[in-house]
């Protein structure tokens, strides 16, 4: 009897036994993550699903209307082709209301993938896209019904430009430019062996480059002539920028493609006159009123093939003015009242808490200079500067390395009208202006090698003596809205790759959950930054999602 019982119950446990097959695999450190929270009673997400998919590279237009997204990207094979760059499926996902649409497979989030007009308008996109001739189909499609099917305007486009009031549109196709208003033309083609356009502001010119075989010169069209047809500037040209006013286009170009230093120009739109400025300017910036230019010349220090000597000038008239002899970079203010650049440029090895055991890892630092447009000698600001930032009323905030008693990186603030920066703070991470508001934020006080620190703030206006308060713990990244008016943050976890979003008072620090496992950065959308819209990756959840921002 007992020999039955056994051989009964050998019976029953083989019929239980599951094959190899049927056995589940063990949850990965993401699902279990997901499965302990589960339990734990996650707080339910205040952000709404608007497109359900494995979705990268979120978009907004400019006024917030719209988002756009790529589903099921993946990066194309081929040598040299880098791992962020990915071609998926297109949709368009209104931020509040109405049905996501589909709009084109093939769509490459590299530059020229695909553009929103300025007043959010027209959507531009470049489907089926080939990474090895980087040419695609150029769709339009009108954001503000999403109903009407793209437009195709031409196949095989390796480049194209709306202009700044989104009326018109320009494009290559098979190196000729084609241009024209939206949406339905006509369109013509006006010149043949083009490379790149830009429009005036006023959506008059059109500039064009040609190809360096067909002498890379530089264009302008008159887009109001009854025949409009090509009229040389220069040749040889490297680069151009067309000055916001458009009163005059500042290029630099050489007199033979054999020339190892480029020329740097002026053309006066309206004198039809074009000036040289310099013999020597491998890069150049312009003062927001238009009316200083500044320029870097090609002189090679050493190895270091990326400084040179800076000069200043009045656009217009005037004499070069000699600044630094080794400068690496250089930056107007916005308030139009100075140019900051670093001189004495050198590489030297990272050290204190960046040094990295048996790593050679460097900093690139200069002496950071600042000098008044109205003229006067350059004031030295800070030596040995990693980086520096303008606010919009022209702060300037700096990290200098310090290097006795230990090497250390301290942030600066160097205020409007002064020329003593005030320190105040040793080893930080990145720093930013709140747009429109004069206050500076930073993280500092960071653990787990910088995914969370303390968010400071320096209100720069307000206060007699700079000092930095607390706003948050545990931050990973902060976004403002357009007007500065709402923040959101960003908390790493501790076992993924993924993060808590948190809506931020800017004011008072008080922070109120949106949601858990996001990808990160998140965008703030709308004027004055109503919603938040952001990407998911769980299993369980994938897609983009978009929640209303607290009330401050």
């Amino acid at each position: 009897m007992l020999i039955r019982l056994l051989c009964v119950a050998a019976i029953a446990l083989a019929s239980c036994k599951k094959s190899d097959s049927e056995v589940k695999a063990p949850p990965t450190v993401r699902q279990r993550i997901e499965q302990e929270q589960s339990a734990a009673g996650r707080s339910p997400p205040l952000g709404v699903l608007r497109l359900s998919g494995n979705v990268h590279e979120l978009r907004a237009s400019p006024d917030g209307a719209m988002l756009t997204v790529l589903v099921d990207a993946k990066t194309p094979s081929g040598a040299g082709i880098p791992p962020t760059l990915k071609v998926g499926t297109l949709w368009a996902v209104p931020t509040t209301g109405g049905t996501p649409k589909k709009i084109a497979a093939g769509v490459s989030n590299g530059p020229g993938g695909w553009l929103y007009s300025n007043h959010s308008q027209w959507l531009v996109v470049s489907s089926s896209w080939s990474p090895g001739d980087q040419l695609g189909e150029l769709l339009l499609v009108d954001i503000g019904d999403l109903s009407k099917e793209p437009r195709s305007l031409g196949k095989g486009v390796s480049y194209f430009v709306p202009s700044d009031d989104g009326s018109k549109l320009a494009w290559i196709e098979g190196g000729v430019l084609h241009v024209g208003s939206l949406p339905g033309g006509p369109f013509r083609d006006v010149a043949a062996e083009a490379s790149t356009a830009e429009f005036s502001p006023d959506g008059r010119f059109l500039y064009f480059k040609r190809r360096v075989s067909a002498a890379g010169g530089l264009y302008q069209i008159d887009l109001n002539a009854a025949k409009p047809s090509p009229r040389r500037l220069a040749d040889h040209v490297a680069d151009f920028q067309v000055l916001k006013s458009g009163h005059a286009v500042v290029l630099t170009a050489r007199d033979n493609p054999a020339d190892r230093t480029f020329q740097l120009m002026a053309y006066d739109v309206t004198a039809d006159k074009i000036r040289k400025l310099s013999d020597d300017a491998s890069r150049f910036r312009i003062s927001h009123d238009e009316s200083t230019v500044a320029w870097r010349g090609s002189l090679v220090q050493g190895d270091q093939t990326d400084v040179g000597q800076l000069w200043i000038a009045s656009l217009k008239s005037g004499q070069p003015r000699q600044l630094g002899k080794t400068v690496k970079d250089f930056e107007f203010s916005p308030d139009g009242l100075r140019l900051v650049y670093r001189d004495n440029f050198v590489e030297l090895p990272l050290g204190g808490r960046d040094a990295r055991p048996g790593e050679a890892r460097i900093e690139k630092v200069g002496d950071l200079y600042s000098v008044d447009l109205k003229g006067g000698a350059p004031q030295l600001i800070a030596k040995r500067s990693p980086n520096f930032l303008f606010s919009p009323n022209g702060a300037l905030a700096l990290t200098a390395r310090i290097e006795t008693p230990d090497v250390t990186r301290r942030l600066l603030i160097l205020r409007p009208n002064s020329l003593k920066a005030e320190a105040i703070q040793d080893w930080l991470y990145e720093y930013q202006f709140r747009p429109t508001a004069n206050s500076l934020y930073f993280r500092a006080n960071c653990t787990r090698e910088g995914r969370s620190c303390a968010l400071m703030k320096v209100n720069i206006e307000t206060e007699k003596e700079l000092t930095a308060a607390k706003v948050a713990e545990g931050v990973f990244g902060v976004r403002f809205s357009a007007d500065g008016s709402k923040m959101v943050t960003a908390s790493a976890h501790f076992t993924d790759s993924s993060f808590d979003l948190f809506a931020q008072n800017a004011d008072s620090g008080a922070a109120t959950p949106i949601d858990q496992f996001v990808e990160w950065p998140a965008l703030l959308v709308g004027p004055t930054g109503e919603h938040v819209a952001y990407l998911v990756h769980e299993a369980s959840r994938p897609g983009v999602y978009v929640a209303k921002m607290p009330a401050r």
